[in-house]
């Protein structure tokens, strides 16, 4: 029985010296920054385990994975599209090959460590090209779909259904479909080995992945954001915080 709270690895965006975005965020000119969401950390809070950010360090130092219980990949830049078998193009935002490089390596560490692991977003992408997949450079390439990247709506507000495939996602929320909301351009495209897709939207967009043999999820909304005016939106970390409480034997849970 674990007798403390346990850790959660979030990682997180690295901010150079050079973005600006309109001026420095804190300290002194061209200095960078490690930058994690407030939303994760409050929702890890929230499942009563201890957040821990991570910045994108050197590759060598993924071995951090040995003193966590768990890790979130979350959100953030685009996925280098040569980790796919893809060029830049116009419709790419920013990239950050370090937090690629430090990203993949730290999912390779936690899988093979046996980690409880939560994708949210990018990091939902981030698993599925580790897996061998590759991604839409943007949604639109499926074809007729809908607007997937709402950025002057509140983070919260559910912009449509998902329909949960899956029998783990169906019994945590309790439904065979949900309201989520969507931030993103960029989607899961062909389906990485072992992965299996769990939810989808109605224009067929993968909304939620899991591997049956690892302790993984991955969703592709963001539950930290919806967290903030909707109970459901801890209902990933609550999963997360499970596998990390039932310990190894629940790596069959997901089968």
């Amino acid at each position: 029985m674990m007798k403390r709270k346990p850790l959660i690895g979030v990682t997180g965006y690295d901010v150079s010296g050079e973005e600006g975005f309109g001026g420095k965020l804190r300290g002194n000119a061209g200095q960078g920054f490690s930058v994690i969401g407030h939303d994760y950390l409050r929702c890890v809070e929230r499942v009563g385990a201890i957040p821990v950010g991570l910045p994108v360090l050197n590759k060598e130092n993924v071995s951090v994975v040995e003193a966590l219980d768990g890790i979130i990949f979350t959100g953030g830049e685009d996925i280098a599209p040569h980790l796919y078998g893809e060029n830049v193009d116009h419709r790419f935002g920013r990239i950050c090959p370090e937090r690629d490089d430090f990203e993949w390596k730290l999912l390779e560490a936690a899988l093979k460590a046996g980690k409880p692991i939560l994708g949210i977003c990018r990091g939902l992408q981030l698993i599925n090209v580790y897996f061998g997949g590759t991604l839409y450079k943007d949604v639109s390439d499926k074809g007729d779909v809908l607007v997937h990247n709402f950025e002057k709506i509140p983070r919260w507000y559910t912009a449509h259904k998902a329909s949960l495939l899956h029998p783990v996602l169906r019994q945590l929320y309790a439904s065979e479909e949900i309201e989520i909301n969507s931030f993103h351009h960029m989607a899961a495209n062909k389906i990485g080995e072992g992965l299996d897709i769990a939810a989808i939207a109605p224009d067929g967009i993968v909304e939620a992945l899991v591997h049956p043999s690892h302790r993984l999820m991955a969703v592709q909304w963001h539950p930290e954001m919806m967290a903030v005016q909707n109970q459901a939106g801890l209902i990933p970390f609550q999963w997360l915080m499970d596998e990390v409480m039932q310990g190894e034997g629940s790596a069959a849970s997901l089968g």
